[in-house]
């Protein structure tokens, strides 16, 4: 689901920004990750990672729980770059339009009802800076996303799948166990009795 969610912020970024960034993807690790942001050839950029999650109980006794992540959307503007740019993107332009694109939305409902929710803006510094990272501003919105995510039964493993869209394909593609699916619902049996006064 992770996987999913990241995927489906790029691709409404890609969509929604256009020409405003040269380039938007993933990246790995944290707000320390100096490399991610300074040793990119286009700039301005978008990019994304997972900062942390955590998980709650919603229902123990339907197995279900839900986890909230936290994603970092980091924007990276050169202001040498842009000066000399056309559109000459500006660093606020591109952090308002990463806002107005992402929040509340639930991706596909993919997210709970309240989507993704914007928790903080902020900018990156690095420390000391060097030749890379002088003409960069570099500001990390973090947004929060809630889905439920449902345990299985005691002693049960997910079932087969050739579906690729399915979260549970991951299991059935690299050969775990996995359980028969429950038998059909095919009847069911009433008995009506007369109770007199």
């Amino acid at each position: 689901m992770l996987n999913q969610i990241q995927n489906a912020i790029i691709e409404r970024l890609h969509q929604g920004l256009g020409s405003l960034v040269t380039d938007i993807e993933v990246f790995f690790g944290g707000l320390e990750n100096r490399d991610a942001f300074t040793n990119k050839e286009k700039k301005t950029s978008v990019l994304l990672t997972l900062n942390q999650a955590h998980i709650k109980i919603k229902s123990s006794e339907r197995q279900r729980f839900e986890l909230i992540a936290n994603f970092y959307v980091v924007c990276v503007n050169n202001e040498i770059n842009d000066s000399e740019s056309l559109q000459n993107t500006n660093i606020n332009d591109l952090i308002y339009a990463v806002l107005r694109l992402l929040s509340g939305q639930r991706l596909n409902e993919h997210l709970n009802s309240l989507g993704l929710q914007p928790k903080s803006v902020r900018p990156v510094f690095f420390n000391p800076p060097d030749a890379n990272s002088k003409d960069l501003n570099i500001y990390a919105i973090e947004f929060e996303a809630g889905f439920d995510i449902y345990g299985l039964e005691s002693d049960q493993y997910p079932e087969y799948t050739n579906d690729v869209s399915n979260p549970d394909y991951l299991f059935s593609k690299f050969n775990g166990s996995h359980s028969e699916p429950h038998a059909p619902f095919t009847s069911l049996t009433v008995n009506i009795e007369k109770i007199e006064n």
